[in-house]
């Protein structure tokens, strides 16, 4: 395949993805939201998170301080005006007078070597960089949010499934009840289902406990206090839907995805900006002992009375030039020096790392997908032992044992199923914020 044509496939992979998933997520299942609380979609929580995580605004205040140092830098470069005006009252036993005083100066710097050009050079990389930083801090809560919200669903869905495995156990302790009474059945098979149902209810329990856990950690991923309540909209999750873009993303393979991860990742680009940065600082010290020089202009006034000053003015040409400062400026090329060295290893292992994440989240789709696909099949097989294990309990041909049996291999596989399912959600999730690009957009 041409780059082109790859340009053009990941192109139309990144346009149908969000169209597919979003469409996916906001098919509800039936039954409102639990407790009469507002049901807030996933992209109502994203945008409550983006308002309120104390990251971002950190990341904001972090940027702000960038551009307020670059704008200091940049001042150095331009003419500087100061004025003065004083007044001072003077006497003796045998006079009194007032002196008056008004004064301006300027200063424009001429030459410095690109010192100061090569310094803001560095501001401005650095606070690009701390921009692609906030970016990265951005994505990072996102995917949170997001992983925290397919947690919260699967442990939902948990506790549904849990709830209904109750239900069927407590349903065959009453036919083991019924079958009993009229003398088909043993007390041993009453004895055994109230000890299954019993097991089914502390289920249960640990699963809604596992519910509010889930919540809560909701809560701290989107950055509003634990006192906040709300639930989400429960959603299908239809992935054998998505084998369009499943086939796209497989086609692109592994080093493709790594090439649009270091196009796409802001902190690798954050690393990038900081090693020119670097640079540039390196090439700001090693100019610290060429000569500098400035313009230099002065106007003044002063006098008895106000209204009849002795002006004089001056105009000048200064120039500095390093002699002698024991080392210090050997010292800081030599530390700017080694900080280089220091970004550009950064750098690399960060390139390293993300070919790491990349192979593993394109593993964990990969293994998540045959998840889905095993999954389907045991719980297809599960549900037909059900209903026989059911089927010979009614005609008195099975026993307890054989329901119980079922009850929890169905139970079992409708979870797995399940499980299964948020899995390859949450590999989707990890293989956005590898790539840096996200599938979901808004």
């Amino acid at each position: 395949m041409t780059a082109g044509a790859g340009a053009r496939a990941v192109g139309r992979f990144l346009f149908l993805f969000p169209i597919a998933f979003f469409s996916f997520l906001t098919t509800t299942l039936a039954g409102p939201a639990r407790g009469g609380l507002p049901a807030l979609t996933l992209e109502e929580c994203l945008t409550i998170a983006e308002a309120n995580h104390p990251s971002l605004a950190g990341a904001e205040a972090q940027a702000a301080a960038g551009r307020g140092r670059l704008a200091q830098t940049l001042a150095a470069d331009r003419p500087e005006v100061s004025a003065t005006a004083s007044t001072a009252r003077n006497g003796s036993d045998y006079d009194e007078r007032s002196n008056y005083s008004v004064g301006a100066t300027a200063s424009l710097k001429i030459f410095d070597a690109r010192r100061n050009q090569y310094a803001a050079d560095a501001q401005r990389n650095t606070l690009s960089a701390t921009e692609e930083e906030g970016r990265k801090t951005l994505q990072d809560v996102r995917a949170n949010v997001k992983s925290s919200y397919m947690t919260l669903l699967l442990s939902a869905e948990t506790a549904v499934q849990k709830l209904e495995s109750a239900r069927a156990f407590e349903q065959h302790l009453e036919q083991a009840k019924g079958f009993y009474e009229v003398g088909t059945k043993p007390w041993y098979d009453v004895t055994k289902a109230r000890v299954d149902l019993g097991t089914a209810q502390l289920a249960l329990v640990e699963a809604e406990s596992g519910v509010e856990v889930a919540r809560a950690a909701l809560r701290n991923a989107m950055g509003v206090g634990q006192e906040t309540l709300f639930d989400v909209a429960p959603v299908s999750f239809d992935v054998l839907g998505l084998e369009e873009l499943w086939d796209l993303l497989r086609e692109r393979g592994v080093e493709e995805l790594e090439r649009l991860a270091l196009e796409n990742r802001p902190d690798y680009r954050a690393a990038e900006l900081r090693a020119l940065a670097g640079r540039a600082t390196l090439s700001a010290e090693a100019r610290s002992t060429s000569p500098g020089v400035s313009l230099t202009g002065g106007y003044n006034g002063a006098g008895d009375d106000v209204s009849e000053l002795e002006k004089s003015w001056n105009v000048g040409l200064r120039m500095s030039v390093p002699v002698l400062d024991g080392g210090a400026a050997k010292a800081r090329v030599e530390t700017a020096r080694a900080q280089l060295s220091s970004l550009a290893a950064t750098r690399e292992k960060l390139r390293q790392d993300i070919s790491l994440e990349v192979r593993r989240a394109y593993t964990e789709i990969v293994k998540a997908r045959e998840r889905v696909r095993i999954s389907e099949l045991t719980l297809a097989n599960a549900e037909e032992n059900r209903k026989l294990a059911l089927g010979r309990y009614e005609t008195g041909v099975g026993d307890s044992l054989e329901v119980t049996d079922a009850l929890l291999s169905h139970a079992a596989a409708r979870l797995e199923n399940r499980k299964a399912r948020y899995d390859f959600q949450t590999a989707l999730i990890n293989t956005e914020k590898a790539i840096g690009t996200e599938f979901l957009s808004r």
